[in-house]
């Protein structure tokens, strides 16, 4: 077994032995099965709150927390938090068994701390409220949030029991729930009033008013609060807040019916504009040719701007590989293999490294522009002591990325000038754009003003708007080349089902890079010829490597993924007779 052989199997066992110990310590979560809230209306008017939260936990756990919004009272004090018999002390050190509490503009937040893992802990809250209550001449209510909607878990269960100070006959007692209708069901009780849910989405607030005869509380240590509150205000005022629900939802479907209509309208405008314009300018044209699969090479033409042509009009990092390529095989530059350099502690892989030189050959006179520029850029990265293909196309560099922007742009007016593309069809792209843009803001100003299903037809449109790129066609000269071109593709894929010529093997490795054909389809190009390696005789392999011409394409598809690509930016007060109080939530971590 030789030393990088042991390393890699030192390796994997390292990171077995890491996943196995950290896997589980990042297994993480919490539920809460069961809040059950007691509420102890006073003598005096002040609300005795204690909620039992019961948390589920998997994983390690230290902390939870509580928050009540400064709404629907005028003061709260007497902040206890417990587990069981054991109260937590009011001590501001993060230790387990001590709470802190936290004060924002809107809210308390209560945090407490402990140690649990893998186990179920029940968590007492309790505090005291004054102003909570309305309090009216004949009639008082408790009208409060139990469940905030904004929770970060859902509750399984949740029990909520309102005792009052003094007996009442059960006609006395009324209660309307808000919000969580069908969740929440209210179950007689002497002197009070119970309700359950269950299954009570985090999202989903639990609102409950509950009315009682004020003659329960001790007359000399209250005052009214409200005037005008009685028990017939709050039936009106129930009344009202379901009227104005059923309002709400009426609108909500006609609104909704009125969304699916302007979105039928929109989405069907937008289709019918494309379908118009493809027709107008980007149907293909017909070209009278039998083509069949041939491992010959169409013509004369560059691997790039083929490249190009092939891979949907786009200049990619491939494209910038095979003109290195070819300009090497035509003497330009000369690429060697490197022994991989070693760094110590170093766990990598044993790829060779590859090196470009230029040579003593002037560019000719008829070296179209794109290609002069990536012989300046080479040699002069070579003036700079930069040899390695990996510094020489560096993705991150500054200058590098300069540069292929602008031969990105030289290779684009070449391409231009040999009219394979219809430019009248970049008329319909640009209507096309132009009106679609128009439909997606209209579609997006009805979201806002109509529905959210609109964004349905939004979607619809912004798919248009890419489709926009398929108006753009190729001339019939265009249409012919890339026919070629594309048949020839599908012969290198399939290379082992025809005879190759041995002298144009470096030619076809070129164009593999070219069209983005992959490794394993370069393989079978050469698997046929057991001196596969002398045609491409412009890279210097090192013999001790056994380098297929496979290994080094994929070596420069790897080189130009991550160089030219990443290059960066390429294409580039108390309570109120209205208003619920409370609203609390509850968490941990």
């Amino acid at each position: 077994m030789n030393r990088h052989s042991s390393w890699g199997i030192f390796l994997i066992s390292f990171m077995i032995f890491a996943m196995g110990v950290t896997l589980p310590a990042q297994a993480k979560e919490y539920t809460i099965p069961l809040i059950e809230i007691d509420v102890q209306a006073n003598e005096d008017g002040t609300v005795r709150i204690t909620e039992h939260h019961t948390f589920s936990f998997d994983g390690s756990f230290s902390q939870a927390f509580y928050s009540i919004p400064k709404s629907g009272y005028s003061n709260i004090r007497d902040i206890r938090i417990a587990e069981g018999d054991e109260a937590f002390t009011n001590l501001n050190s993060e230790e387990p068994g001590t709470f802190l509490i936290e004060e924002s503009d809107n809210a308390y937040t209560i945090r407490w701390y402990y140690t649990a893992e893998d186990e179920e802990r029940t968590f007492t809250i309790s505090y005291l409220l004054e102003g909570a209550l309305t309090i009216g001449p004949e009639w008082s209510q408790f009208f409060w949030n139990y469940t905030s909607d904004e929770r970060d878990k859902d509750t399984g269960t949740l029990d909520i029991t309102i005792q009052l100070p003094d007996s009442v006959q059960s006609a006395d007692l009324h209660s309307w729930v808000r919000h969580a209708r069908g969740q929440m069901v209210s179950l007689p009780k002497e002197n009070g009033f119970q309700f359950n849910g269950t299954e009570i989405d985090n999202h989903q607030k639990v609102t409950i008013r509950t009315v009682f005869p004020t003659k329960v509380f001790a007359a000399n240590r209250i005052s009214i609060t409200d005037n005008t509150f009685s028990l017939q205000w709050a039936e009106e005022d129930e009344m009202a807040y379901r009227e104005e629900q059923l309002r709400i939802a009426e609108e909500e479907a006609r609104m909704y019916q009125l969304g699916i209509e302007i979105a039928i309208i929109l989405g069907g405008l937008s289709i019918l504009v494309f379908i118009y314009l493809y027709r107008r300018f980007g149907s293909r044209h017909s070209v009278n040719l039998s083509i069949r699969e041939s491992i010959m090479i169409p013509g004369r033409q560059e691997p790039a701007l083929i490249g190009w042509l092939i891979s949907g009009r786009n200049v990619m990092h491939n494209h910038l590989m095979a003109t290195l390529m070819d300009l090497s095989r035509r003497g330009y530059f000369k690429i060697e293999q490197r022994e991989p350099e070693k760094e110590k502690w170093s766990f990598g892989d044993d790829d060779p490294v590859y090196a470009i030189t230029s040579t003593d050959k002037k560019p000719d006179e008829n070296m179209p522009g794109w290609e002069r520029s990536v012989f300046d850029y080479v040699r002069q990265q070579n003036k700079d002591n930069k040899e390695k293909l990996t510094e020489v196309f560096k993705g991150t560099s500054t200058d590098f990325a300069k540069w292929f922007r602008g031969w990105k742009k030289e290779v684009e007016e070449a391409v231009s000038s040999k009219g394979w593309v219809d430019k009248e069809s970049y008329k319909g792209m640009y209507w096309n754009l132009g009106i679609q843009a128009m439909l997606v803001a209209a579609a997006i100003v009805a979201v806002i003003f109509v529905h959210p299903v609109l964004f349905a037809a939004a979607f619809l449109i912004l798919m248009m708007i890419l489709m926009s790129l398929v108006i753009v066609r190729r001339t019939p000269k265009g249409e012919e080349v890339h026919q070629r071109w594309k048949a020839y593709r599908e012969a290198l894929k399939n290379a082992k089902e025809h005879t190759l010529n041995e002298e144009e093997l470096g030619r076809h490795f070129i164009f593999s890079i070219a069209l983005g054909v992959s490794s394993q389809h370069v393989e079978k190009i050469f698997e046929q010829h057991p001196d596969a390696a002398v045609a491409i005789y412009w890279i210097v392999l090192i013999p001790s490597m056994q380098s297929s011409p496979a290994d080094i394409a994929s070596s420069f598809s790897t080189l130009a993924a991550s160089g030219s690509s990443s290059a960066g930016g390429f294409s580039s007060g108390g309570a109120s007779a209205g208003a619920a109080g409370g609203g609390a939530a509850s968490g941990a971590s």
